[in-house]
């Protein structure tokens, strides 16, 4: 059965206010009469669904803010958070961070109350019944990959916070005791989920997508190939035009696996920070002069004189006004949906699966695939070596995912952070927020903080 959330009424308000251990405010409803029957588990879903929209998270920050920790923005304007993300130099008082942080706990938490109340209705269609689950398992697990990538091993809270005295009693798990858990979720929502056409809910697809993904942070080579497969040979297609992904529109791709839904009520700020003053932006963020030589080596770093042949540098760089800025979210209005994975980026796991399974050959064929999308040639399938393959798919990661939240935590797991932009390993880590060490006690500090 096929729900369609985002014509649904009024989400749930299983808001998570300042700290992953306050409990829910009151001005929510209560948790104990919230999912009692099919109707409250819809709007429930719907509410999970909707904590994906915050501003904290792929509203804007956690989309916007690693890139400027990377080699592809830089702090353009006067935020200070950014600007200490840009340096490298994150305190663990940061409120971008904390923010980040807060929302992805929010919406963990109103994956639990789905996770919890939901099998004991009665009543309900066990079809319909599994579709929640399965969807709320897949969003737990997005929630908290997304952490362990920037924080490293982080709280596992499965179920939702009583009280507050017992949710401050939490501690830290390993970042191995977090992924366990992640392909836990993401077996129960493969045998759960069964559409596999949605694109703005999770779909067995994106199970299997976000599997791949998670599997390729494990280096777990094999794996990652396998489950990548299992999605290219579901009928995904590359969209014939790299712009028809970035259409504000939102007009749905053969290329979607799963994007979040924003429209001029429910906006992003995406756009809203990489847009500088005069096309309606504040110009906090704008790629730097290693991304814009990347999408064109030619111009010397410089906006004034870039020229690429890359369909997709056209709409990562672009120059106004004496600005370089980044067009790729091209309104002020916030009305563009988000992808959270794509094709594309499944086919680029799988070409880093198959090259470090030195399956070269296959590899240089599968990243070919985005590189002819964007008007540019194949590379030669043969004599290359190990090295030189991961190399070119480093670079195709980079061009095709640009300023779309990937580029740091890919930096970190390669090791590329501390190699290519000179950081110590301390760097490479986001500093788990001054408030919840002082709440919970049993939360440690990452080092360096």
């Amino acid at each position: 059965m096929r729900i369609r959330l985002f014509l649904a009424a009024t989400a749930l308000a299983v808001l998570g206010c300042s700290s992953v251990l306050d409990v829910s405010p009151t001005s929510s409803i209560p948790a104990e009469t919230a999912i009692t029957d099919i109707f409250g588990a819809r709007t429930a879903l719907v509410g999970a669904y909707q904590a994906l929209q915050s501003g904290s998270y792929y509203g804007e920050s956690f989309v916007n803010f690693t890139e400027v920790a990377s080699d592809n923005a830089l702090k353009s304007g006067t935020l200070t958070n950014f600007a200490d993300a840009d340096a490298n130099s994150l305190r663990a008082d940061n409120s971008e961070v904390a923010s980040m942080w807060n929302a992805a706990y929010d919406a963990i938490n109103r994956a639990n109350e789905l996770i919890q109340k939901v099998p004991a209705l009665t009543g309900v269609d066990q079809t319909e019944r599994d579709e929640i689950l399965g969807e709320a398992y897949f969003l737990r697990a997005l929630h908290y990959h997304n952490l362990v990538r920037l924080w490293g091993g982080v709280p596992l809270r499965l179920e939702p916070a009583a009280t507050a005295a017992e949710a401050a009693s939490i501690t830290r798990s390993t970042s191995a005791e977090v992924y366990t858990q992640i392909l836990s979720d993401l077996s129960n929502a493969e045998q759960l989920i069964t559409n596999d056409e949605q694109t703005r809910q999770a779909s067995l697809g994106a199970a299997y997508a976000l599997e791949a993904r998670v599997r390729l942070y494990q280096q777990d080579w094999a794996g990652a190939e396998a489950a990548a497969a299992k999605v290219e040979g579901m009928g995904y297609v590359l969209a014939p035009d790299f712009a028809d992904l970035f259409d504000a529109s939102g007009s749905d791709t053969p290329e979607d696996i799963f994007r979040i839904t924003f429209t001029p009520v429910q906006y992003n700020l995406v756009g809203y920070y990489y847009l500088p003053r005069g096309l309606g932006g504040r110009w906090e963020a704008a790629p730097t002069s290693s991304v814009i030589t990347a999408f064109d080596p030619a111009s010397g770093g410089s906006g004034t004189n870039y020229h690429p042949t890359d369909e997709r540098g056209i709409f990562s760089v672009a120059r106004t006004g004496g600005r370089n800025y980044t067009p790729k979210f091209d309104t002020s209005i916030g009305d563009e949906d988000v992808h959270v994975i794509r094709l594309g980026e499944v086919i680029l796991i799988r070409a880093e699966a198959l090259a470090h399974l030195n399956r070269l050959p296959e590899a240089v064929a599968e990243y070919n695939r985005t590189r002819v999308r964007a008007g540019l040639t194949a590379d030669p399938t043969t004599g290359r070596t190990q090295a030189d393959v991961l190399a070119s798919i480093s670079r195709e990661r980079r061009l095709e995912l640009a300023f779309e939240g990937d580029r740091w935590p890919d930096l970190v797991r390669t090791g590329d952070a501390i190699t290519v932009m000179g950081l110590t390993p301390q760097q490479t880590l986001f500093p788990i927020p001054q408030r919840e060490i002082d709440t919970a006690k049993g939360i440690t500090q990452n080092p360096g903080y």
